[in-house]
This record gives C-alpha cells, sequence and structure tokens, in this order.
C-alpha cells in the first residue's frame, strides 16, 4: 500500500499545479508507464497461471481415472505379468507431467484449450449478473444473487468448455460444442447451483469480515501490522472454506459435466466413462449422468490429494508472482521518488 499512497499523493500534487523543486528533472511519465506496465505483465502472468493450472490441469485432474482398466501393453517375445507391473503413474500427479502430455497429444496450444469459449462464459456472466446486482442492490448480497443467477443460466456453457478440455482435438466448431440450453441446463441446474452457493460462501464470508472489521472501508486507519495479519488470517479463512466447502462442489459439477461427454468425443486422459457403473445411458432408461453424491463418492481420496496438489501450486505460484511485481513496484518508488524519501528521511514522512 506504501507505494501506491506515494505515487498517488505525487501524482496529484502535479494535477493540482504545485510546481516541483526546479533542480530536479520532469519525470513524471515515467512513473507511470513503469506501474502500468508492471501491473499489466502482473494481470497477464497471474491470468495464464490460472487458466493453464487452475482451470484446464485442475479439470483433467477431476477427471481423470487413476486406475483405467485398458492399459497399453508392451509387446515382445516375453509375456509380463501384469502383476509385476508397477501401477501406472496417474498424468496429471504434477504440472509439468500434464503440460507434457498435452503438447504431445495436441500440440504447445493445447495448454490454452477452450479458452476462447471460457472468456465467453465470463462476459455472459457479467452480463448477466451486472443488472441483476443493479436491481437487487450494489453490496455483496446483490452480487451473489446475480453471480448465482448467471451461473445458472450459462451452465450449458461449462459443461461445453469441460467437455473441450477433457476431450481429445477435435474437428468441431466452438458453436458445436455447447450442448442444448434446455436439456443441459435440466441435467446440470442441481450441480451448478450448489457450485455456485459454495462459490459465493467461500468468497463472500471472508469479505463480509473484512467489511465489518473496516479492512475495506478505511484500512489507512488500521496498523500495518494488525492489517497484514488479518490479511493473512482471512487468506487462511479462504483456503479452509475452499478446501471444505468450494472444492467439493467445483469437483462435483466438472464430474457430472465430464458424464455428459458425447459418446463420439474421447478423453484425453484416462477416463471412465460409467464412472464404476453409476452412468446409466438415456437409450436403457437412465440419466446419461452421474449423480451428485456418486460423482464425489467415486472421487477417491487419491484423486482428491492430486486436485488438493495442483490448486495448492496454483497458489504458490501466485504468491510468487504477486511477490515479484510488488518488489518492480517497490523499486520502481524508490527509484523516481528516492529523493523524496531521503529528504523526509522516512518512507511515513511522505505520507
Amino acid at each position: 500500500m506504501l507505494p501506491f499512497t506515494v505515487v498517488s499523493k505525487y501524482l496529484a500534487r502535479r494535477g493540482d499545479g504545485q510546481p516541483d523543486q526546479p533542480d530536479q528533472p520532469d519525470h513524471a511519465p515515467f512513473p507511470v508507464l513503469g506501474v502500468s506496465i508492471s501491473l499489466l505483465a502482473f494481470f497477464v502472468a497471474s491470468g495464464c497461471v490460472d487458466y493453464v493450472y487452475g482451470k484446464v490441469v485442475a479439470t483433467l485432474a477431476a477427471v481423470e481415472d487413476p486406475n483405467p482398466d485398458v492399459y497399453v501393453r508392451i509387446e515382445n517375445d516375453h509375456p509380463i505379468n501384469d502383476a509385476d507391473l508397477p501401477p501406472p503413474k496417474p498424468i496429471t500427479s504434477s504440472l509439468r507431467s500434464t503440460l507434457a502430455h498435452l503438447k504431445a497429444r495436441a500440440g504447445w496450444l493445447s495448454r490454452f484449450r477452450g479458452i476462447r469459449l471460457y472468456l465467453l462464459i465470463v462476459m455472459a456472466v457479467n452480463l448477466i449478473a451486472s443488472p441483476i446486482a443493479a436491481i437487487v442492490g450494489s453490496g455483496l448480497l446483490g452480487n451473489a444473487l446475480g453471480q448465482f443467477v448467471a451461473e445458472i443460466i450459462v451452465s450449458n456453457l461449462r459443461v461445453g468448455w469441460i467437455h473441450a478440455v477433457i476431450s481429445e482435438p477435435s474437428t468441431k466448431s466452438l458453436w458445436s460444442r455447447v450442448p442444448a440450453w434446455r436439456k443441459t441446463t435440466m441435467k446440470i441446474a442441481p450441480a451448478a447451483a450448489i457450485r455456485s452457493v459454495a462459490s459465493q460462501l467461500a468468497t463472500f464470508i471472508p469479505l463480509l469480515i473484512a467489511s465489518g472489521t473496516g479492512l475495506m472501508t478505511g484500512p489507512t486507519d488500521i496498523a500495518p501490522t494488525v492489517f497484514v495479519s488479518s490479511g493473512l488470517g482471512l487468506s487462511a479463512l479462504y483456503l479452509v472454506l475452499y478446501v471444505l466447502i468450494q472444492m467439493p462442489a467445483e469437483v462435483t459439477f466438472i464430474r457430472v459435466a465430464a458424464s455428459m461427454l458425447p459418446e463420439d468425443d474421447e478423453a484425453i486422459v484416462p477416463f471412465d466413462r460409467s464412472f464404476g457403473g453409476n452412468v446409466h445411458p438415456e437409450i436403457v432408461g437412465g440419466q446419461g449422468k452421474i449423480g451428485i453424491f456418486d460423482a464425489w463418492r467415486s472421487f477417491s481420496w487419491g484423486s482428491r490429494m492430486r486436485f488438493l496438489n495442483v490448486v495448492g501450486r496454483v497458489f504458490l505460484l501466485q504468491i510468487a508472482i504477486s511477490l515479484v511485481v510488488a518488489l518492480l513496484l517497490i523499486l520502481q518508488v524508490f527509484v523516481f521518488f528516492g529523493d523524496r524519501i531521503q529528504e523526509s528521511g522516512s518512507i511515513e514522512g511522505t505520507m
């Protein structure tokens, strides 16, 4: 917060027409350009990490069958007993192995598979949620209700995105990936509702606490140590809520959507379409999808730990990116405003 305070006060002083010291060079555009480039780099890097690892790899980890029934056998003159072979290591056991598998199967850009449809989902959710939030109220409750309704309406788009992520390369167009709205929404709506509610709880509970304690309304009136410790506490609370509430709902939605994968699509990772016999085709009177409870129960403990491993690594990568950008911003403050900091005797003197 301190670097942004120093920069903003400097720019405000220039906007008020107050002259700077005549013996100091005018380099106002450079701080703005430096900060803009740093923030742009942060958003691009953070967005790529979130999509590639937090969306694509996590989705593959949620559907991969760690013990597929069909294995690639090595043919040679001496038959090998399957009991002597070690169990195959899941593809999504590491971020590197997952990206290597995607690159081998679908090329380098496969790490961004489905991104056009994903961006369409983000825009559609915002377009639907914003008017609802404006009608109900611009507070947390209005935003939560708007997000909930929007997620249900675009749930068929999210099902299509999951199919695009987990399937082998195909010549299908973007729109052909999107299943019929009415039929798909009727099937996926319960899982989408649970996913949306869980996401809102994990997000808005920490925000409500932050708003009630003044962290959002008046952070400048709080001691820096209290502000930092409170922020860390709220981050820890979010992680707990994610593991206990949001993750099961997210995985359940992904697996229910994956069970609706069209027959002419092949999965890019080992995948059991029947989910242990819990999916019954519509042609024989079934629903053609796995149930909500079966979707979570069939997700083994090993798979859950693998999914959490992916989420944890994404979290650490995001922290690393944030720290690097924060250091760049602090460095820019001392480069462009070091003389003022020295004259005041401390950073607090510039505030």
